[in-house]
């Protein structure tokens, strides 16, 4: 549980010195939980980012995302699954032997929101991909995260 905790003031520390309302933090986490429950999914204890073998820098590799800026925008990619995390990167060729990162819904809103070049969160639920080629889950814009925080975008 200590860990839990760690990972909540670590998103307060984040929202507060982002010019947010920490009192956002307990009910965004709950909105949260609510939503994965509303599209038929577990609430998340922990979500599974994947690290890829490609020589980038160490904080894209944690997102398996294109270092290169301009290609196109980047996002944490998060599974609900580790199993669905690891299927995907394999079969989408990202990774031979993807290493899994596992991050509280916390934590993985306090590294998106300290990560400005991160365009979007996306929650999968599995590991097929949608027609955009990522899995079936559900995306959070940058704007959508930092109001649920009221952090003015011009900030952050």
């Amino acid at each position: 549980m200590a860990s839990a905790q760690r990972d909540l003031a670590m998103l307060a520390t984040v929202v507060r010195q982002a010019g947010g309302e920490i009192a956002q933090v307990a009910h965004v986490l709950d909105w949260f939980h609510q939503r994965l429950i509303a599209d038929g999914q577990q609430p998340a204890r922990m979500l599974y980012v994947y690290r890829t073998n490609r020589p980038v820098d160490s904080t894209a590799a944690a997102f398996g995302d294109n270092p290169r800026p301009g290609l196109r925008p980047r996002l944490l990619l998060a599974f609900i699954s580790a199993d669905s995390a690891v299927s995907f990167a394999q079969r989408t060729g990202l990774a031979r032997s993807p290493r899994l990162l596992t991050l509280s819904p916390a934590r993985a809103l306090a590294v998106f929101l300290q990560q400005p070049s991160l365009s979007a969160l996306h929650i999968a639920y599995d590991d097929l991909p949608a027609p955009d080629g990522l899995p079936v889950g559900w995306r959070l814009s940058r704007a959508e995260v930092l109001a649920m925080f009221a952090i003015d975008s011009r900030v952050v």
